[in-house]
């Protein structure tokens, strides 16, 4: 996250009429969806229960005074997901020096993130986490304590991320991520651009993720449009369950090959 600090996020405009907090009963009355139809959603238990026709379920709320909110003019759309967060440093650009990987510390700046985030409307977020070398799997177990602590406010999965498995240096990593996956990891990933053989490390990632069955989320900057679809090709078994990005290198390449290997 680019913040250093956790600011207030803007407040937008709040639509008239009052709203109910929590698990109550709702209707929210005549909100247009993304494609383009205006509908009464009606909430009850937190989760939606009915989706009607603009003005087809305001009828029945009335009769039963459910509280209502009036979101005419306003766009009604699912909260968004953050699926990459590096949860472990969020935070940290101010500290000076190394970033701490004191366990109470890296508990605190995730969770902190985490509701700056909720604060912009965002309920689930994928957190990439370093396990290995001088983090061990202390980093990954502060930020699964952090998702432990803000259940029922937002979903935090995570992602382990070994920096190098291939070769000899390899090895200790390899036990390190499976071990992680075992401490809690959601999600088997890692950076294949760090290890001095990317194709080997992508192997070693999709093994141990077969042998959990757990998803794939590989971080990779993408400024090598032939490595990218070797990439995408290894992984292409284990798909809906593969993430790659963020993919930064692909806004360096000219709009023609960058929207080719997209």
């Amino acid at each position: 996250m680019p913040d250093s600090r956790p600011q207030p996020p803007p407040r937008p405009p709040s639509p008239p009429g009052p709203v109910a907090a929590g698990p109550d009963p709702l209707l929210l009355c005549g909100a247009r969806l993304t494609d383009g139809r205006t509908v009464d959603v009606r909430l009850g238990g937190g989760r939606i229960e009915a989706v009607g026709t603009a003005g087809s379920l305001a009828a029945d709320a009335t009769r039963a005074c459910d509280p209502q909110v009036d979101l005419t003019g306003y766009l009604l759309l699912p909260a968004p997901a953050e699926p990459h967060v590096h949860a472990d440093t969020a935070l940290s650009a101010d500290d000076g020096g190394p970033v701490s990987y004191d366990p109470r510390d890296v508990q605190r700046r995730a969770t902190e993130a985490a509701l700056l985030q909720l604060g912009h409307g965002a309920t689930a977020l994928r957190a990439h986490v370093r396990v290995g070398d001088v983090t061990g799997l202390g980093a990954l177990t502060a930020v699964l304590r952090a998702g432990r602590s803000l259940r029922g406010l937002a979903e935090l999965t995570t992602v382990a991320v070994p920096r190098v498995l291939t070769g000899v240096a390899g090895a200790d990593g390899l036990a390190v991520l499976r071990d992680a996956v075992k401490t809690g990891a959601s999600v088997v990933g890692g950076c294949p651009d760090l290890d001095p053989d990317p194709t080997g490390y992508v192997e070693a990632v999709l093994e141990v993720a077969a042998e959990h069955g757990r998803p794939v989320d590989l971080h990779t900057d993408a400024a090598d449009p032939a490595r990218l679809a070797r990439f995408a090709a290894m992984a292409g078994g284990l798909r809906p369950g593969v993430a790659l990005g963020p993919c930064g290198g692909l806004a360096r390449l000219p709009a023609e090959p960058a929207a080719r290997t997209a």
